[in-house]
């Protein structure tokens, strides 16, 4: 058995099995480009592969490698992300996936990275006994309520000369977090550009991406990415240069405003500690149905308890 980057009929294979588990109601085409093209962009050709565990030409299982930074223990650590863990039906319960997961830790380490990190989808228990810890988040949904005296918002569509802010204001964030992740400008713009590529090649209507900014002098102080889809809205991520958050709670009333008619807006979020607009209502709040799981892939790394602030435009 061998790790393999995922080339040719070895990748084929693999878009053939995980789209009907991970399709997002794109046609088979479409899923296939939106994988590929994810590939071609500048982050994602530099911190991005798919690989495969083989034997001769017989694929035993595969996954996404993801070559990342997390600010922990006081510093910057290298962190492997893992992503799309499959196994073909017939070589399951054999042992495949977790001598991928095994192989491309080690690889990593060997590298330098003392950290691994995954989202399951099926449960904390599998993951756990290879040794990952669940680190659990919550959805918040949360309605947008006029508030006498909000600051109002000058609101703009983002754009790529924005995310240098943007990063800026994630770095501020994570002041006080035992971990979260580096986000550079090309990172965040991988991360906007795979949502819209999802709405853009599925079926008309079924998905939609708002980037927005607001701005004073010319530079971007707080931001939102809300997307629209089968389920309903979700904050993707947001920040602000001010701690209350003011002024992301005003850009979602200057949106909520577009349609004064309609019910106020609602919408699901990862809600990072502590942050509440006074625009922002919480209706509930419930475990996310992504486990966020750790693991210290060597001996010298240590996660401490606390804070995590990771948004969901970077969930794999």
């Amino acid at each position: 058995m061998r790790l393999v980057t995922a080339e040719g009929a070895v990748l084929n294979a693999i878009l053939d099995g995980t789209y009907p588990i991970w399709g997002e109601g794109l046609s088979r085409e479409a899923y296939e480009k939106w994988n590929r093209a994810q590939l071609e962009t500048p982050w994602g050709g530099a911190h991005l592969r798919r690989v495969a565990l083989v034997d001769g030409d017989r694929l035993l299982a595969s996954a996404k490698r993801y070559d990342l930074e997390a600010w922990m223990a006081g510093g910057r650590r290298a962190v492997l992300g893992i992503g799309a863990v499959f196994t073909p039906a017939p070589c399951r319960r054999q042992g495949h996936a977790r001598t991928l997961l095994e192989m491309l830790i080690e690889d990593a380490v060997r590298l330098g990275c003392g950290t691994a990190l995954l989202f399951s989808e099926i449960g904390a228990a599998y993951y756990e006994r290879l040794g990952f810890r669940a680190r659990r988040q919550q959805v918040s949904t949360i309605e947008i309520v006029s508030r006498p005296g909000a600051p109002a918002a000058h609101v703009r569509f983002g754009h790529e000369r924005d995310l240098p802010a943007i990063a800026e204001i994630a770095m501020r964030a994570r002041e006080g977090a035992s971990f979260a992740l580096d986000r550079a400008p090309d990172q965040i713009a991988f991360n906007l550009t795979r949502k819209r590529l999802l709405a853009g090649l599925g079926p008309p209507g079924l998905r939609s991406v708002e980037f927005l900014v607001t701005e004073e002098g010319h530079r971007a102080v707080a931001y939102i990415v809300l997307t629209r889809g089968p389920h309903g809205a979700f904050l993707e991520d947001c920040g602000d240069r001010d701690p209350s958050g003011a002024r992301v709670g005003a850009m979602l009333q200057a949106i909520a405003a577009r349609a004064p008619a309609d019910a106020p807006l609602r919408f699901r979020a990862w809600r990072p500690q502590g942050f509440l607009p006074p625009q922002w209502r919480v209706v509930s709040v419930a475990d996310a149905d992504e486990i966020m799981m750790l693991r210290n892939a060597a001996e010298d790394v240590t996660i401490a308890a606390g804070p995590t602030i990771y948004p969901h435009l970077d969930v794999f």
